[in-house]
């Protein structure tokens, strides 16, 4: 616990101050710019403030880039509090006094009058209910109503367990170095949802030690107005920020201007519709953009930098960059790069030829999403994901669901997710508990499970099925207090199934639920209901206790498959000199 506290206050001291990134681009990778807009909560480093030494290279001669800093792009991190009901004894009324009278007045600033409840002070002072603070990090660029993950911490000492409830009453405010921690100023984000405490330790192992009283909420923050990114010249001129204004609204044409020369010292970009999921993407693009938009100019250019991916040590990265910001009038000079003999060049051309619709180049970052040997492997099938006006690129995703690699295989389902695409069905349990999804392979059973974003369970192969005998939870001391009991004898067609009521401590009589695996995670979590034949399905059953019952199954071999949690994908069964812990 003295651990958890010490890093979290690492975390605190360490990006409280807003400050711009000088970013001098020409040496960015995308998984420089993935740090930056990073939502896990378990990695809240903020990105470097030290400047860069500026590329030499021609992708960045004549462009944005060496002209700017880029402003607004450290993680922007929040705290508040809030409350975790529907806990059922397990709560806690002690906490702090100002804390509780700031939540008192919440609920009745936020109580409907004309739906009289439980008065402020009876619901603060039950054990069903518990005071909690929360501390979030705001993605660099996050727009209004966009998500990210919530920790959660009980306040005081009384509470046991937040384990099946769920927050709300949560504002989330800028952190600041003051005795209340929290400034008065605008509410910049608000978190709900349901609670989910980690049964697994830190290599994803099923452990007894699990603090009971931290947990996340999982997407549970909502981001309430949209947080600026601004090109800040580093020369303030007013005829350059003008032409810098005009070069890329004439290249991003759209509803909304992407640039906004408000002063001669910056100007602010407005990130479009279809880079909003992928916005490292849109500034690389923007930094790469040239100042000259004359054809003769645009034609030099792009020979130029075809002929730099030849050079000694080209930086592969930049040079794509730059090209895919000249648009298709690239193409025709481009198209000999794809199929050369140096796999960099092949790739990275090819990349940049897909991302502006070259069918060509699909072929080429199709072999390399297939090619076992290829060290651009992984980002030719994220490439491919992004490809969504190529029905080619989903049926090559399709197909590498079945790959022998489990992480490949990971890798493919989660860039086919972002296309519709009938290899992926998906169904929405119980308002917000649980994301399902059922996807079409022929390879072994995989079972995929994320622990930040949204709650969501991955099946690979529909006919996953438990076999019997089986039983959960077995002989567990973690002081977790289920509310499911399952249980098959050998050659039972289901599972018995005993739910318990913790609001009335009644159990139900024994019922049968599914032995197929995507059937018995909607039977569970899914919303109460009564079905024709007068029997109930769906019994709201936790994120985190679903995550327990299939790890057990899977860890028994009751269920023939392997289950993975997200971030330990290439992570090997192998024995750790970590103490075991939770993963909190």
């Amino acid at each position: 616990m003295n651990r958890k506290k010490n890093r979290i206050s690492i975390l605190i001291y360490a990006g409280v101050h807003s400050m711009a990134l000088i970013l001098m681009l020409g040496c960015s990778t995308k998984q420089e710019w993935d740090d930056f807009f990073r939502v896990n909560q378990d990695k809240g480093q903020q990105p470097s403030a030290a400047a860069r030494e500026v590329s030499r290279s021609p992708a960045i001669r004549d462009t944005i880039a060496p002209l700017v800093t880029l402003e607004g792009m450290r993680l922007n991190q929040v705290r508040g509090f809030g409350i975790v009901t529907d806990l059922v004894d397990t709560g806690g009324r002690d906490g702090p006094e100002p804390v509780k009278d700031y939540l008192f007045k919440e609920i009745q600033r936020k109580q409907d009058p004309s739906r009289p409840g439980p008065l402020p002070q009876e619901f603060l002072n039950s054990k069903d209910v518990c005071m909690v603070e929360l501390t979030g990090f705001i993605p660099a660029g996050a727009q209004k109503g966009d998500r990210f993950d919530i920790a959660i911490k009980s306040l005081g000492s009384e509470a046991t367990s937040i384990v099946g409830g769920r927050l709300f009453l949560g504002e989330l405010k800028v952190w600041a170095e003051t005795p209340s921690g929290v400034l008065s100023g605008a509410t910049l984000a608000t978190a709900s949802g349901p609670v989910f405490v980690s049964p697994f330790n830190r290599i994803g192992k099923p452990t007894d030690k699990v603090d009971l009283t931290t947990g996340l909420v999982l997407g549970g923050g909502l981001v309430t107005e949209n947080r600026k990114i601004r090109l800040v010249l580093n020369d303030p001129s007013p005829s350059v920020a003008k032409r810098m204004e005009r070069e890329l609204n004439s290249r991003y044409e759209g509803l909304k201007r992407v640039a906004e020369g408000e002063r001669a010292s910056h100007v602010a970009l407005n990130i479009p519709t279809e880079f909003l999921n992928r916005k490292w993407f849109f500034l690389n693009r923007v930094l790469h953009t040239p100042m000259n938009s004359n054809s003769d100019f645009i034609f030099r250019r792009t020979k130029e930098l075809v002929q730099a991916f030849d050079e000694p040590d080209p930086d592969y990265e930049s040079l794509a960059s730059a090209l895919e910001s000249i648009g298709k009038s690239a193409l025709p000079q481009m198209e000999v790069l794809f199929n050369s003999e140096t796999p960099g060049v092949g790739f990275y051309s090819s990349r940049t030829g897909l991302r502006l619709g070259n069918r060509q180049a699909l072929e080429v970052v199709t072999r390399h999403a297939f090619d076992e040997k290829s060290e651009f492997r992984e980002q030719a099938i994220e490439e491919l994901g992004w490809a969504t006006n190529q029905y080619v690129a989903g049926e090559s995703l399709k197909a590498l669901l079945n790959d022998a690699d489990k992480e490949i295989r990971i890798r493919a389902y989660r860039a086919l997710s972002r296309r519709s695409h009938p290899a992926i069905s998906t169904k929405l349990l119980d308002r917000d508990n649980v994301i399902l999804d059922v996807v079409e392979s022929t390879g072994p059973f995989l079972i995929y499970a994320r622990r930040s974003g949204m709650p969501r369970i991955t099946i690979f192969g529909r006919e996953a099925a438990v076999r019997t005998p089986a039983i959960f939870p077995g002989e567990r001391n973690d002081g977790r207090k289920f509310i499911t009991q399952l249980s098959a004898q050998a050659g039972d067609d289901h599972l018995t199934f005993i739910f318990h009521n913790k609001r009335n401590k009644v159990n139900s009589p024994p019922l049968k639920a599914p032995l197929n695996v995507a059937e018995l995670v909607e039977f569970l979590c899914d919303s109460p209901r009564r079905l024709n034949n007068g029997e109930m399905s769906g019994f709201a059953v936790p994120y985190s206790e679903m995550l327990d019952i299939l790890s057990t199954f899977c860890e028994m071999q009751t269920l023939p498959a392997e289950f993975v949690l997200e971030g330990l994908e290439d992570k090997e069964d192998q024995e750790s000199n970590e103490r075991e812990e939770s993963e909190y």
